[in-house]
């Protein structure tokens, strides 16, 4: 399978100051400020590396520190459009608790792109295949938001014997029509600006109730040779990407025999109250609780809250080794 790397291979000076520690560390001040998210000071940045296969896109992926050497291992899975900084408030939040990594889907961030037909659930097995590989991950809990999160169900369900634990991210077999058809439009219209200011505009206008913030989306910006911002994902995959939707993943869910725990939005206008309550039915022993505050990107709109979710499952599934607190002489 050929592979193509995003157009700017070498970053412009520009490029550079975008991606700049200093500038990075600024926007997750700004993001853990907006978002209440206690105790700035133990804030991180993460390492990043890359999985390189002999067949097969390069992938990028983000490491916490600050785990114990028997902690779980958490996977973080970001949706369509998206990047692995999307979990940088959560893994803050969780990286005590777990070894949290996220990876770049192939075709977004700092991850390789493929034909557009070489995308979809099958790529998303495969991927996830190669980086506990490569990384020599064991009793991994995988953490899937929408694209990531269909991609996670198809892998659960033909790899349980690999899985600890699941967290579904607002995502379900039978999504709004109407809320796809918004998300799929944004990602697949061209779009470019001359800067930040600009993105931070274009946000506010097409979501005025929620007010996005530039922050939220700038490690998912490059500039392109024209001297303008662009999204750094690969758009021609959402026209040729091979899902597995409505019964067909109703089907393979059915396989999944790991603890299973779907997370929906209070304000998603992707997976509906029914939908999560569905999926949850499909899944022997799976349970489904909406996130208050957030929408269909819930590790953006309330981290804070994603994070609660995932400790208190980790905690039901992987208990602590901590000693049980002694009665009082």
């Amino acid at each position: 399978m050929s592979t193509r790397r995003h157009p700017d291979v070498r970053p412009s000076l520009r490029t550079l100051r975008l991606d700049s520690f200093a500038t990075r560390w600024e926007r997750l001040l700004s993001a853990a400020q907006r978002h209440a998210v206690p105790d700035h000071e133990d804030l991180v940045l993460p390492a990043e590396g890359m999985v390189r296969r002999g067949s097969g896109p390069a992938l990028h992926y983000l490491e916490w520190p600050g785990w114990a050497a028997d902690a779980p291992v958490v996977l973080m899975l970001h949706g369509g459009g998206l990047h692995a900084h999307t979990f940088d408030l959560t893994a803050n939040l969780l990286r005590c608790r777990a070894r949290c990594l996220a990876v770049d889907l192939r075709g977004h961030g700092e991850s390789d792109w493929v034909e557009p037909t070489s995308y979809g659930s099958d790529a998303i097995c495969e991927d996830i295949d190669a980086v506990i590989a490569a990384l020599e991950l064991e009793d991994v809990v995988v953490v899937g938001h929408s694209l990531g999160g269909m991609g996670a169900m198809v892998w659960a369900g033909r790899r349980p014997a690999a899985l600890s634990g699941l967290v579904i991210v607002d995502v379900a077999p039978e999504m709004d029509a109407a809320g796809i058809g918004s998300v799929g439009a944004f990602v697949t219209t061209p779009q470019s600006f001359v800067d930040l200011e600009e993105v931070q505009a274009h946000l506010a206008a097409d979501s005025p109730t929620i007010a996005p913030r530039v922050d939220g989306v700038a490690a998912n910006l490059r500039w392109g040779d024209d001297g303008r911002l662009t999204y750094k994902y690969d758009s021609s995959q959402f026209m040729a990407m091979k899902l597995e939707l409505r019964d067909d993943l109703r089907r393979i869910v059915r396989q999944i025999v790991c603890p299973t725990r779907i997370l929906r939005g209070e304000r998603s206008n992707v997976t509906s109250e029914t939908a999560a309550a569905e999926l949850a039915g499909l899944i022997p022993g799976a349970t489904w609780t909406t996130i208050p505050d957030a929408g269909h990107t819930i590790q953006s709109s309330n981290p804070v809250a994603l994070a609660a979710h995932i400790v208190k499952f980790l905690d039901e599934i992987t208990p602590t080794s901590a000693p049980p607190p002694q009665a009082p002489q």
